[in-house]
């Protein structure tokens, strides 16, 4: 993993207790998503304060996910804010648009390597998701304010015909 802000972000998790502060955050979502066979996701942002003291690395607000088994998600950018995401159970294959093609990225919590457990997406970069075969629980850190991530989606992948929508809205 390239990305320092990535490092500083799991330092902090390891040394402040965050991981196990997520603890009921995680068993609501995941709960929610088990309560509702419908639903392909659940989330809940945290609050500013929720870790005690200010996020690392220019990272302003955070986001626990929990992101149905066997799932897919379709393309989509931030282009206002670089988005790291950290896996902290199951497994992802993130891909990222760069170079005129699709980059695989996978997310495995097993193993402690963070370059495996982590991924990095500049602003403005398309990405997308597939989902292993159980429940994928991740923090999703962005740049902007909990209130302004944009979130584009294209229709297939046509990357001229789009829709954005407020990240949390």
């Amino acid at each position: 993993m390239n990305d320092l802000v990535v490092l500083e972000l799991d330092r902090f998790l390891r040394e402040s207790g965050g991981l196990q502060k997520l603890s009921p955050v995680v068993t609501r979502i995941v709960r929610a998503l088990d309560d509702s066979p419908e639903l392909p996701q659940a989330w809940e942002p945290l609050p500013e304060n929720f870790f005690g003291k200010p996020l690392p690395g220019g990272i302003v607000s955070c986001w626990a996910f929990a992101l149905r088994g066997g799932g897919t998600f379709t393309n989509e950018r931030h282009p206002n804010s670089w988005q790291r995401s950290i896996g902290i159970r199951g497994s992802a294959l993130f891909e990222v648009y760069e170079d005129g093609r699709w980059q695989p990225r996978p997310v495995a919590v097993r193993g402690s390597d963070l370059g495996a457990r982590a991924v990095s997406i500049p602003p403005n970069v398309w990405h997308r998701i597939a989902i292993g075969p159980e429940t994928f629980v991740s923090l999703s850190f962005h740049t902007a304010p909990a209130s302004e991530p944009i979130e584009e989606t294209c229709v297939g992948d046509d990357f001229a015909n789009t829709k954005r929508r407020l990240y949390h809205g």
